[in-house]
């Protein structure tokens, strides 16, 4: 019988990613409140498992192998899948990342399982994930005992218990490099605004701001706000109206400031993923069924030309 669930946690320059303790209290949720076991890989992650065992109180299994240093979804399918196909797992929880959108769909493959990306939580027997850029939510019901998912950033709370015993680690070691392909590298962007990663007020710019001028209004408002900073959705920054550096999102940052405001911004769910964590969402959008009004505190159906001059004005005032 299929029972088991098991998340696959991800190591992020040293460090276990916010995203995988995310995945432990979904997968905590989906079983009824039974911790998952965590399966870490890696070269010598020996200190992280330490830490991930004394964070969550899961039983940490890792693999360690020499050709394990730098990710690669081959060989990481082929030694998760030995480890974990004789647990029989009922579900297997990745982060929506670049590993995860890698690595899922083999998994599935190799334990002969469904696979469902971008969770955002579970519904009865099956999950819900956004579909259309946000505008429709689906359930999805997986036809097989066994499922794979990724779950999608900031979609549950990291898992953070407290006071929890410290899970016991087992360690095995991995086949032989078998892999078809190699990393060749791995490159930073050029330009990445720690701002926005500090900032208690993000205004954030959307394709719906209309021109690149508009995108003065977006600053001008941020202005008015201490320790504020600007930032942006994905098709901002591929139009060239402001660098990459302030995306936000699953390709960009992942960001949650005390103030949230979305100018333009239509709430595709890759770019609520980097910023649903905010403590007050204000949306500001001329469509009505935009799907950033879902996520937003307080929703304003105007253009920003018309909405943000009259806001700053009140600002200035107080």
């Amino acid at each position: 019988m299929y029972s088991a669930h098991i998340v696959i946690a991800e190591v992020r320059r040293g460090v276990i990613t916010q995203e995988s303790y995310e995945a432990v209290s979904f997968a905590r949720d989906c079983s009824g409140g039974l911790l998952p076991a965590v399966v870490l890989l890696g070269k010598d992650v020996s200190l992280q498992a330490e830490d991930l065992a004394e964070k969550t109180g899961c039983t940490v299994h890792v693999i360690q192998g020499d050709h394990l240093g730098s990710f690669n979804a081959e060989e990481s399918c082929a030694a998760i899948a030995d480890l974990i196909s004789g647990l029989l797992p009922a579900l297997v929880c990745l982060p929506h990342s670049s590993m995860g959108w890698d690595l899922a769909p083999r998994l599935a493959v190799k334990l002969h399982a469904s696979c469902i990306t971008a969770v955002e939580t579970v519904k009865g027997k099956g999950f819900t994930r956004s579909m259309c850029a946000g505008r429709f939510m689906a359930d999805i019901v997986p036809l097989t005992e066994s499922v794979v998912i990724t779950l999608s950033a900031g979609a549950y709370p990291p898992y953070s218990p407290g006071g929890s015993a410290k899970g016991p680690i087992e360690r095995v070691r991995a086949a032989g490099a078998t892999a078809r392909s190699r990393l060749l590298g791995v490159r930073e962007p050029a330009h990445r605004d720690s701002a926005l990663r500090d900032a208690e007020v993000i205004v954030s710019a959307g394709r719906g701001i209309g021109k690149k001028e508009n995108v003065e209004i977006v600053r001008e408002l941020a202005s008015l706000f201490p320790r504020s900073a600007v930032g942006a959705s994905r098709s901002v920054c591929d139009l060239g109206w402001l660098e990459y550096g302030r995306q936000i999102g699953t390709t960009g940052q992942t960001v949650a400031p005390k103030l949230y405001i979305a100018c333009g911004i239509s709430g595709a769910i890759q770019h609520v993923a980097g910023m649903r964590g905010a403590h007050t969402i204000v949306a500001i959008n001329t469509d009505p069924d935009a799907a950033i009004f879902r996520v937003a505190h307080y929703c304003i159906v105007e253009d920003i030309t018309t909405f943000i001059p009259v806001l700053m004005d009140e600002l200035k005032r107080d």
